[in-house]
Formats: structure tokens, sequence, C-alpha cells
């Protein structure tokens, strides 16, 4: 009862299409969650507290199935069923439309895919070899037999293309060609999509036709784990000949702003942030850090036009340019993520886009 009651939150929401709704109800998350979840900074094993883990399983929040090398750092996880409804819902299925499923984690939404098309129907590829197996165990004993492949997903599975639909369950700075190459024309390419400056769009592209480009919308507010080989990293740089100044710019009204930063992201790529807090930084101060790998800038979160709160290195001065993409954004009206879109040809180019694809950004 506690799934059917998630299912109908979901649909008074929205989340859940009426399309979807039979399939979800037929396929509740536990059937595919695995006995040991991470949650609250320690994990739950369904042998020792059931009660906590069967109420983890049926509510609308991630679930974290496995941690990286460091201990602390998610490698693998269940996503929100809000989000897992809403992806399903933005890749417009219709019976017999054949779906390429990157990143089968538990091999829930493979199960999901085929309720609605048909096992036949439904490819799915993880690069954990272990976790494939685990959810290709999971799929065969609930009666979904998908194929189920090991591989990297970023090269998507040629030997099943090509594909109507392809559902990504990972976030990317750069969609791969061969997505674009397996997707049939007209066919839709649903992936979680950010920047080095922020992570959180929903992508959803049509391949157009000849094959040679996909463009589309941002659709959700998302933020997924990082596909393995683009999560950001900082590179090299070292911080000398430092320039000192206010700002004119309140970094909070970026650190808290998504539609902001992911504006800002799209306009400067490449450029990563963080919000610190190091053992120099005044007491309660904190600071909002950019580089590009060889620039680095640095704006305190307190007392920001203070005549030394910016701080900024290299050949670039960062924080000026951040201050003058956010003055832009709010030039167009301070546009919410879904008035953005991307368009990505094969040969590697991607442009984002405000409004309409002509409308170039950056």
């Amino acid at each position: 009862m506690k799934w059917n009651a998630l299912a109908d939150a979901l649909l008074e929401s929205g989340a859940l299409s009426a399309d979807w709704e039979r399939a979800f109800r037929a396929v509740p998350r536990g059937l595919f969650v695995p006995d040991r979840i991470h949650h609250g900074g320690e994990w739950i094993d369904r042998t020792e507290r059931p009660v906590e883990w069967g109420e983890l399983v049926g509510s609308d929040l991630p679930l974290v199935t496995r941690l990286a090398e460091d201990g602390s750092t998610p490698s693998s996880a269940g996503s929100m069923p809000t989000v897992v409804a809403r992806m399903l819902r933005h890749l417009q299925v219709a019976d017999g439309v054949r779906v390429l499923d990157i990143g089968t984690g538990t091999g829930w939404t493979a199960a999901l895919l085929a309720r609605r098309l048909g096992a036949a129907n439904v490819t799915t590829v993880e690069l954990d070899a272990e976790l494939s197996v685990a959810a290709q165990h999971r799929l065969a004993s609930n009666q979904f037999p998908v194929k189920a492949v090991v591989g990297d997903g970023m090269l998507g599975h040629p030997a099943g293309a090509p594909y109507d639909r392809v559902h990504v369950t990972a976030a990317v700075q750069r969609l791969p060609a061969a997505l674009i190459e397996q997707t049939v024309p007209g066919g839709v390419i649903v992936v979680p999509y950010g920047t080095a400056f922020c992570n959180g769009g929903l992508l959803k592209l049509t391949v157009a036709e000849g094959g040679r480009s996909a463009s589309g919308p941002f659709v959700e507010d998302v933020a997924f784990m990082w596909v393995r080989g683009q999560r950001p990293g900082s590179g090299e740089f070292e911080i000398e000949d430092v320039r000192h100044g206010p700002s004119g710019l309140d970094p909070a009204a970026v650190a808290e702003h998504t539609d902001a930063a992911f504006a800002i992201g799209l306009r400067l790529p490449g450029l990563f942030r963080q919000e610190v807090s190091a053992g120099y930084d005044r007491l309660g101060t904190g600071r909002f850090e950019a580089w590009d790998g060889v620039s680095y800038a640095h704006c305190r979160l307190a007392d920001w036009d203070g005549r030394h709160a910016v701080s900024q290195s290299g050949p670039r001065d960062l924080w000026d340019e951040v201050t003058a993409a956010h003055a832009w954004w709010q030039r167009q009206g301070e546009p919410g993520l879904d008035r953005f879109g991307l368009t990505v040809t094969v040969a590697g180019e991607h442009r984002a886009w405000l409004d309409d694809p002509d409308h170039v950004v950056g």
C-alpha cells in the first residue's frame, strides 16, 4: 500500500503520467533495491533494520547503493521516483518503441521500461560489471529478461542500434556522437546535462533528419552523479600575481540561485566553481571560488563589496566574467532553466541557446 500511495502522490503532482501509472504500480522499487543502502551517513541493512529499510525504499528519496573508494562519495544510486517518473514521461514512448537505457544501476528503470514496452524492446548498459550482474539477476527473477550489457554507455550499444529512444541516468558535460548516431532521425534522447559551473538540467534532444545532430530544450531541474570520465576537475594551476578589488555582485545571487548558475555555466563553459569555508577564512565568512585550470578567482561571501573581497589570478579575470554573465542573465529577464536548450552535432559541437536555436549563448 505504501508504494501505491507514492504512485498516487506522483500522479497528483503531475510527475507520473497516466500512460506510466500501470507500470509504476506493477513494478515497485523495492523489488530492485539491494539489501544494503546508505542513508544519513550509515548503511541500513534490510535483515537488521527491515522497517527502516522498507520506509526508505517506499519514500520519494534517492537511495545510495554504492560508495566510491573514498568511502563517502556516492558512486551508484537509485534515483528518486519523482525524477524517474519525469524522465520516463519526457521520453515519450509508444508501443513498439526500442529503448537504449544507459546506466542500469539497480535495474529498476529497465524493468519499468520492459513492463511498458516489452523486454525485447529494451537494452540496458552498465559500466560496472558487478552492478550489471546483480541487476540482471533481479530483472530475470522478476520476469523482465531485457538485454543487459556490460560496457561503456557513452559508446552506446551499436550491435542493437538503431534505437527510437535513449535514456541516460548519469550527467554529462559532453554528449558523445555515438548516442546521436545510434538514434533514429526523429528519435529522442533524454539525458541529465550539466556544466562544471552547475550540474542541474535534464535535456530532451530530438535527432534531426540525416542523423548528424540533435537539438532540444532543458525540461527539468535535476542533478545526477556524473558519468565516469566527465566529472569536473580544476586541473593544475598556480595562484600568483593576485589582483584584489571589490565585487559588484553578491555571490549569494549565484550560489543560491540555480537558474542564474545554470545560465552562467552555459555562458562560460569550462569554468568550475565551489563554495568553501577554509580554516584561514575569517570566522563565518567563506568564499565563492571559480577557476578554469589556469586562472583563479574568489569572492568573499560576507563583506563582498569590500576593497579586498575579490582575489583574481591568471590571464582571465574570472570573477569579472561571472559578474558580466550574471548581468547578461538579468538583461534576458532572468530566464528559468526551461528557456535554454542545446544543439549537439556528431562533429562534437555543443551550442547552448536561449528560447530558439538561433539565439546562441556564450
